[in-house]
This record gives structure tokens, C-alpha cells and sequence, in this order.
């Protein structure tokens, strides 16, 4: 695929930068040079879902700049919903209802065999980070084996931040964590990214409390509609465990209390 002379970078995050791209489209270039098949399981994903009716940015093919891979794909504009939620507060409602519909569409979507398996790729993850005390690792893994193997589409990283609207309508972003598996592994990823969301240091009380009220609402909002479909929340509950160690694994210091007390709570619980 051609490659414009210079790049222009619009957006980044942790896993991949934004750049422009010819024929008005962007490059997703990830930071790490080894993910050529992450790469690809992206783009897998991504059509899987399109195919199915998910709202998701068109995949135009993948590519190499600098050594590292790329996926070459539709530009979206517009924000996403926690910045849109940031200006416009009373649309919380609205934004709760859409998290749960589209997520409950994507889970809809059989995933691609290609792709990797959530449960395998979650147990590497646990047994082969330091960020994972040994005896809370052992505990993870041994509830992860406990539970279903699955076979739909697992976005991974499924959270306000991800969801782009445009013209009013939702847009699923970022798939760089997709795997085939249980969607109530997915669901629970999601739940506990709402519930740690915690505003910066020196926030003012007033904004931190209606932080507090906002997440709570969301929570609610987003289940209430994904649970328009059929949903076991015992289930749900019991991936909190290994979902909460892989969490761990992604060194986000400012989590990793939290985590470690969950874990720790649910390890004495279970004997």
C-alpha cells in the first residue's frame, strides 16, 4: 500500500498513534513492532463485525511505517462519549442506553475462527506478568479454568472512550484487544472500567460528586439496556476475577490497590 511522504498525526493513546492517510482515510499505527498479527486480527474483527451490522470504521487493508504495523482504515469524526459527556452532562441517559444496545449487537457476531482465544490469551497474560502477586495469579487462573470457552466477539476494551459518535449515531473504535469468547467476559471488563473511573488529583469536591452520581447512572443505564438480551449475571460476576488480573498485568499504577483489594476480597471469600 502507497505511504503519503509524511505523517500527520491526529490522535494517539497507549497501544497505537492516529495518523492521517490518503484518500481522506487514517492510519492506526500500533507502538509495538511485533504486533503484525494483532494487526491482522483487528482488521478480521473489525469486517466480522461490520458484516453483522455493527457500526464500525470501513478496513481498507493493514501496512507497515517505521517498522511498525498498521491498519489503514475509514476516518471517523466526531467525539467520543466521554467527551461528549463532559460537555454535555444531561445526555448521560441517553449515551448509558447506547453503551448496553451496541455492545449486546456486538455480541451478537460469531467471531472469526482466526482469531485468539480469550481465556488462552488471558491465562499467558496472568502467568507470564510480574504485575500479578503469584499466590492472586494462581488464584485467577484457576477460576479462568472454571469458565466457558465461548465463541462471539470480544471487543476488550469496551468503554465510553471508545464508542465515537458521529452524526448522532455510536461508532465501536480501537479493537486492538479483540478476541473469540465468552461475552460476559466482555461485559465484565466493561463494568469494571465504569466502576474504577476516578477523576484527576484536585478535582473539585462538587465535580468528583457528580463524577460519583454519573458513573453510578451509567452502570445502571448500560446494563439495564445490554440486558435486553439474554444475560446470566452470575456469570458475569464470576469472570471479575480473572478480568481484574489481566487488568493488573497493564501496570495502570493508579488502579492497582483497587485491584489488588478486589482480588484479595474475592480470594478470601472463595476459602
Amino acid at each position: 500500500m502507497n505511504q503519503p511522504q509524511e505523517l500527520h498525526k491526529i490522535a494517539e493513546g497507549r497501544e497505537a498513534e492516529i495518523f492521517a492517510w490518503e484518500d481522506g482515510n487514517v492510519l492506526r499505527l500500533l507502538r509495538n513492532p511485533n504486533a503484525q498479527q494483532q494487526v491482522e486480527w483487528e482488521a478480521q474483527a473489525m469486517k466480522a463485525a461490520r458484516a453483522a451490522g455493527v457500526s464500525v470504521p470501513a478496513v481498507h487493508g493493514t501496512t507497515t511505517v517505521q517498522e511498525r504495523p498498521g491498519l489503514v482504515m475509514e476516518r471517523i469524526d466526531g467525539p467520543d462519549q466521554l467527551t461528549l459527556l463532559t460537555q454535555r452532562p444531561w445526555l448521560l441517559f441517553r449515551a448509558a442506553r447506547l453503551l448496553g444496545e451496541v455492545h449486546a449487537q456486538l455480541h451478537e457476531t460469531e467471531a472469526p475462527d482466526s482469531l485468539s482465544a480469550l481465556k488462552a490469551s488471558h491465562k499467558r497474560r496472568i502467568e507470564s506478568s510480574d504485575q500479578v502477586p503469584p499466590h492472586l495469579a494462581e488464584f485467577a487462573v484457576a477460576e479462568l479454568e472454571k469458565l466457558p470457552d465461548g465463541d462471539r466477539l470480544c471487543h476488550g476494551d469496551y468503554h465510553p472512550a471508545n464508542l465515537l459518535m458521529t452524526n448522532g449515531a455510536p461508532v465501536v473504535i480501537d479493537w486492538t484487544n479483540v478476541t473469540r469468547g465468552d461475552p460476559a467476559a466482555d461485559v465484565a471488563r466493561t463494568l469494571m472500567l465504569l466502576r474504577l473511573g476516578e477523576p484527576p488529583p484536585g478535582t473539585p469536591a462538587i465535580v468528583r460528586l457528580l463524577t460519583l452520581v454519573g458513573r453510578r447512572i451509567m452502570l445502571s443505564g448500560y446494563l439495564r439496556a445490554y440486558r435486553r438480551r439474554p444475560v446470566d449475571m452470575g456469570l458475569i460476576d464470576r469472570w471479575e476475577v480473572p478480568i481484574v488480573a489481566v487488568r493488573l498485568t497493564e501496570k495502570i499504577e493508579s488502579e492497582r490497590p483497587a485491584l489488588l483489594r478486589i482480588l484479595e476480597k474475592r480470594g478470601a471469600a472463595a476459602g
